[in-house]
């Protein structure tokens, strides 16, 4: 059977298409009928009234039956919900009666845990509906945002879904398209189903207007794969998928194609989601493996029979962790219009809430709110002005006077204006960068992305040496025109003086008051950027540079324009961005120094943003950054530069979840700055959530597949899961497309953890020797036994002294490791870097306790905490813990130094470019201790989780650790611990290592804890018998 969609030919058999899954049999609209329908098709602007009596607010969204907005019913003084049939859905007089009918019934069901569906009407061939209105967001946003819920808070959604669909059922109405985007979360925390009946409607064709299959593929029933009659045990099908989305992160099957996946729910069982996360408890498990079992016999019967297992799992979980606090809404802004005939003078009351807020949802411990903008202000986006000039030499002024107008602008209280920084975005993702004049399409695009009301579109023209500058101010939405000016001036040099008698008119068009517009912040411009033309030519162009991820050229640039105007502040902070991007932290602190001494020349945005990037240069001083990025949102809360950077500063801090929130949040602002994404990327790789991350990974390779570093980024998320060829395949990605040698470190530490250790070394040596490189030989001529050679290596310079001072305590050169640490704690202290003094105290300590010197380990613990004390580095004190439980077990009081590990482990980090390697370390202390102690259970169960580590660990030196000894152990025996090592361990080297072990010491096996199988007698181990059930 032909599809009506690709024209792939089927079986005669397949209801859908095998291989774009369209719903086979169906009838496409001709393209005379298309045209046709087409005419009746209807957008509804802001402030039109629909019906003779609904007030349009806003466009909420899109969907595949139509339009949703937010409108006022004047006549019952209620706000609803407005959907918009799809002409090409309504034409369909069978679907229009049976949708009238679904409805009938739909209507019947009054409970909280379902939005009310109202009427179903036509005016002037147009079909809507209108339903209860809810200020929240979709339970898919939330996931979205969360990744993964914790037990006690996915059940209390999923029972609250339950109770409505017990009434549901109750009264014969059936879902059949549940999924989390037919969820939401009010302000409140409860949970409210959408569109009842609506899949009821459309499956008297079984299609939607674009031809696919009627439900969601990844949460339908394997009765509607199969196109047989659905009850309401198909509606608790999706629910436990969606349940099982909720704690394990992700759906069950996943697919390339709607149909693969659709396949995949009829033929396939779906992995235990214990396996994906630990932490759920098993009668959670079971319950969603009975709702997703294929066979609805086998599945719980009712919604009523569902919620009372819930109820009773529900009874164990602690109440804090089930409740869903009370929140601000996201998803809609509250609006209230006023309108001028002649033109919009007074914007609209908008409330907006940055998207920070949406993570409070589930995260009680997220307590800031951010103020929002104030109700009165206007807002504005400036479009990148068109050259009428005649000169392309004058091209760099489109986006200059555009940068100059919003600097200028930004600096008032009573207008809300676009960034530079989001206008480039969004200009990107339109594909609008280099056109010249904006279609109002285009215009009403940007608006919306950049939840403005008013766009300023602008041209320059020349006559001799006179510039004139001409704009005009409209509504995006209508078009219609508030206002035009323009401003005249002679020579390039006269465009500041220009723009300060534009914001001037632009004020005035928006009528704020005289004494607004006499108190309002409006320093000239060129007073708090530059006064030089050619400067800020350079200047505008390294921030295209930046802002394109193109930070050598970005830095070119900004060194230009310091040249010609050496006191241009935000040229300096600009240029600092690009090295700290580069990786050059001392020429980042020295502009962000100049920056901060000439902060009197810019304004009151730009002022908090260099003392901000000042004060995050040093860590004694990340409060003060904290205390200016937030000053900055208090004023501006929308601020994308200060949301990021006050989240990175959280992550040096290791506040992860903090860090996560306000990266997060910005994930909402469409297009994402790659920066974001990277910072979002790294946050849940250190929290060691590397779908999650690879799943941003994606979406961020999607928006800049150019942008190398993506790659390489990807390559390491790979790495830690163990995925070492296709890490491979990305760090050669990187290397096609990067001109540079950058990408050879990580391609040698990726073929270095593949053990192909001959091509690592040739990795490393096309990359110039630094203290990165440096730690990548180490490593390799470690795992080779190539002592002498990484101690001559390491020797020539003094850059490289952290990695020799570690050769020596391997080569038993205490007196030489500890002098190496004092040369390296001399520099960090010099530096004033706190997190390099704690790492310095911390080995020193360690190399003391290597030297048996228990009271010197002491003295570099009680110097670590008391540093770790006044520091704003809090988690760091794992590092004492760790010495402190590595001096009890050499005091052999075990049960303290158990403490002090778990303690440790505890505040650990997983893996952002190589930290997990303390992981293993610390975990193999932890098992140490549980085996001196004479409990081998635990100790085993700590080795076993070292062992997962030990697949990315690169330090297997570290395996001398494994010191402790059985004694007279027989052939037969020692097989059995090879057995074991093989099995928990994929690296031959690995293996070699404990074969060469084994062999070379006859009675003694540095190994803790074997595989002791029935037939073999277990060994007597100091008075402990090993437990010898499973391991």
């Amino acid at each position: 059977m032909e599809c009506p969609k690709c024209q792939f030919e089927n079986p005669k058999d397949m209801s859908f298409c095998v291989k774009c899954g369209t719903k086979l049999g169906f009838k496409e609209v001709s393209h005379a009928e298309t045209k046709t329908l087409l005419k009746h098709r209807q957008e509804l602007a802001t402030g039109s009234t629909f019906a003779g009596r609904y007030q349009v607010i806003e466009e909420m969204g899109r969907g595949g039956m139509g339009r949703v907005y937010k409108v006022v019913d004047t006549k019952l003084k209620e706000e609803l919900a407005l959907k918009i049939i799809h002409p090409e859905i309504a034409a369909e007089e069978r679907i229009i009666e049976r949708f009238g009918n679904e409805l009938k019934m739909a209507r019947k069901i009054s409970h909280k845990n379902v939005c009310r569906m109202y009427h179903f009407e036509e005016d002037e061939g147009i079909h809507y509906l209108t339903m209860e209105f809810i200020r929240g967001e979709s339970l898919k946003d939330m996931i979205g945002m969360m990744g993964q819920l914790s037990p006690g808070q996915a059940l209390s959604v999923v029972k609250q879904v339950c109770e409505g669909l017990v009434e549901a059922h109750k009264l014969g109405v059936v879902h059949r398209d549940l999924k989390p985007s037919n969820i939401m979360i009010d302000r409140d925390g409860i949970a409210r189903i959408m569109d009842f009946g609506i899949a009821r409607s459309l499956e008297a064709k079984g299609i939607t207007r674009t031809g696919t299959m009627i439900g969601t593929p990844e949460y339908m029933s394997p009765e509607q794969v199969e196109g047989l009659e659905t009850d309401q045990r198909s509606d608790l099908y999706s629910l436990g998928v969606i349940l099982y989305e909720m704690v394990a992160g992700r759906i069950p099957f996943d697919g390339e194609t709607p149909f693969s996946i659709a396949l995949k729910h009829k033929s396939e069982k779906p992995q235990d989601p214990r396996k994906i996360n630990s932490q759920i408890p098993e009668n959670i498990s079971k319950m969603i493996m009975r709702c997703l079992e294929k066979d609805r016999e086998k599945r719980y019967q009712t919604a009523g029979e569902l919620l009372s297992e819930l109820n009773k799992i529900e009874e164990d979980i602690p109440t804090k962790e089930r409740v869903i606090p009370k929140k601000r809404t996201t998803i809609s802004r509250e609006i209230t219009v006023t309108f001028n005939l002649k033109k919009i003078l007074i914007p609209g009351l908008v409330v907006v809430a940055l998207a920070v807020i949406a993570v409070l949802v589930f995260q009680p411990w997220q307590s800031r709110e951010v103020v929002p903008v104030p109700s009165d202000k206007p807002s504005l986006a400036v479009m990148y002005f068109k050259n009428n000039t005649g000169d392309d030499r004058l091209d760099h002024w489109r986006s200059a006077l555009s940068d100059l107008l919003i600097t200028d602008l930004s600096q008032s209280r009573h207008i809300k204006i676009l960034s530079a920084e989001r206008l480039f975005n969004i200009l990107h993702q339109l594909d609008q960068l280099g056109v010249s004049t904006y279609s109002s399409d285009v215009l009403k695009e940007v608006a919306t992305l950049g939840q403005v009301k008013n766009v300023l579109v602008g041209n320059y023209t020349r006559a001799d040496d006179v510039f004139r500058i001409n704009v005009t101010l409209q509504e995006a939405s209508s078009g219609e025109l508030i206002g035009s000016e323009s401003v005249e001036g002679h020579g390039e040099k006269d465009f500041y003086a220009m723009v300060d008698e534009l914001t001037r008119k632009v004020k005035t068009n928006f009528e704020l008051s005289e004494t607004q517009i006499a108190t309002d912040i409006d320093k000239e411009v060129g007073k708090i950027t530059t006064d030089s033309p050619e400067a800020y030519k350079h200047y505008s162009q390294g921030r295209t540079f930046l802002l394109n991820g193109d930070y050598p050229g970005s830095l070119e640039s900004m060194l230009k324009a310091t040249e010609v105007d050496p006191e241009f502040a935000m040229a300096y902070r600009s240029m600092a961005s690009a090295y700290g991007n580069l990786g050059f932290s001392g020429p980042r602190k020295n502009a962000r120094q100049k920056a901060f001494e000439l902060r009197d020349r810019v304004s009151d945005r730009e002022r908090f943003l260099i003392e901000g990037d000042y004060y995050w240069s040093a860590e004694k001083t990340f409060d003060k950054a904290i205390e200016a990025y937030s000053g900055l949102l208090e004023l501006y809360p929308d601020e994308s530069i200060a949301i990021t950077n006050l989240g990175g500063v959280y992550g040096n801090l290791e506040e992860w979840d903090r860090s996560l929130e306000l990266h997060r949040s910005l994930l909402h602002n469409k297009p994402v700055n790659f920066i974001v994404y990277w910072n979002v990327i790294e946050m849940y790789m250190v929290k060691g959530m590397y779908d999650i991350a690879r799943q941003v990974m994606l979406s961020a390779l999607n928006d800049y597949p150019d942008n190398t570093d993506f790659y390489g980024r990807s390559a390491l998320i790979h790495a830690c899961q163990g995925e070492y060829d296709l890490a491979l395949d990305e760090v050669e990605k990187s290397i096609s497309l990067r001109r540079d040698i950058g990408p050879f470190s990580l391609k040698g530490d990726v073929l270095h953890l593949m053990e192909n250790f001959s091509e690592a070394e040739n990795a490393y040596k096309k990359f110039m020797m630094n203290t990165t490189t440096a730690v990548g030989f180490a490593k390799l001529y470690l795992l080779q036994g190539k002592l002498e050679e990484l101690k001559t290596m390491l020797e020539r310079g003094k850059a490289l002294q952290k990695p020799l001072a570690h050769l020596y305590l391997k080569t038993g050169e205490f007196d030489k490791a500890l002098r190496g640490f004092d040369e390296m704690l001399d520099e960090v202290v010099k530096s004033e870097s706190l997190t390099g003094q704690i790492f310095m105290l911390y080995q020193k300590g360690l190399a003391y306790l290597e030297l048996k010197s228990v009271s010197g380990a002491l003295r570099n613990a009680e110097e670590l905490n008391e540093l770790i004390g006044e520091s704003s580095f809090k988690k760091m004190i794992r590092y004492y813990q760790h010495l402190m439980g590595m001096i009890e077990l050499e005091r052999e009081n075990y049960p303290k130094a158990i403490d002090y590990f778990q303690k440790a482990i505890s505040l650990l980090p997983y893996t952002v470019d190589g930290k997990r390697e303390y992981r293993p370390l610390f975990i193999n202390s932890l098992a140490e201790a549980y085996y001196k102690a004479g409990d081998l259970e635990k100790a085993l169960e700590e080795y076993k989780r070292m062992a997962n580590d030990l697949r990315l660990l690169t330090y297997k030196t570290m395996l001398d650790k494994f010191n402790e000894k059985y004694q007279n152990l027989d052939s037969a025996q020692k097989n059995l611990l090879r057995e074991y090592i093989y099995n928990v361990s994929n690296t031959n080297s690995f293996r070699e290592y404990v074969d060469n072990e084994i062999d070379r010491v006859n009675n003694e096996v540095k190994i803790l804890i074997p595989k002791i199988k029935d037939q073999v007698t277990c060994i007597k181990v100091n008075g402990v018998i090993p437990n010898i059930d499973k391991l």
